[in-house]
């Protein structure tokens, strides 16, 4: 299996996950329930294990999308510094997920404040991924990009290819 196959299959892992984990992190604490935490936490740290490979294999795939027609640079460049970002805070919800499941047995008087903070912290991972997927998504979808429309028009033109107004004159 390729590394850009990698990429695509393993991208979204990250983002439903850890807003599946939140979620259900969030149930569980407002129905005081141990089972649904530790089910959110664990799945955190699984979650968290699939953004490695989501992002060590996007370089490769870099590499071998950037030269297809169509392809925007600038979105490259985007979607790669906000996979950096990304990556940084899923570790982080994730060591903070594995620290609060340790404290249910190790340190309990510590497990709410563990909980509330893997909860922001997989926030704020969760909420880089969303300018991430879009500049992923634009990378190979023109028509997702707010210059598109503006740049299909220009390369028409530059192509010779004008709408003809004569259809218009009625001479």
């Amino acid at each position: 299996m390729e590394a850009t196959q990698i990429h695509l299959l393993t991208n979204h892992i990250p983002i439903l996950g850890s807003f599946f984990s939140m979620t259900l992190l969030i149930i569980g604490m407002l129905m005081k329930n141990k089972t649904a935490e530790i089910t959110a936490l664990s799945t955190l740290l699984v979650v968290t294990l699939f953004t490695f490979p989501a992002y060590f294999s996007g370089e490769e795939a870099e590499h071998k999308v950037e030269h297809f027609e169509g392809v925007s640079d600038h979105e490259l460049e985007e979607h790669e510094e906000h996979a950096e970002t990304t990556l940084w805070l899923m570790i982080a919800a994730g060591l903070l997920g594995a620290m609060a499941l340790v404290s249910y047995w190790a340190s309990p008087q510590y497990t709410k404040w563990m909980r509330l903070t893997t909860l922001i912290v997989c926030g704020f991972a969760f909420l880089s991924m969303i300018p991430l997927a879009l500049h992923g998504g634009k990378i190979m979808h023109s028509e997702l990009r707010t210059e598109g429309a503006s740049l299909d028009s220009h390369e028409h033109e530059e192509h010779g290819e004008h709408e003809s107004d004569d259809e218009y004159d009625d001479d």
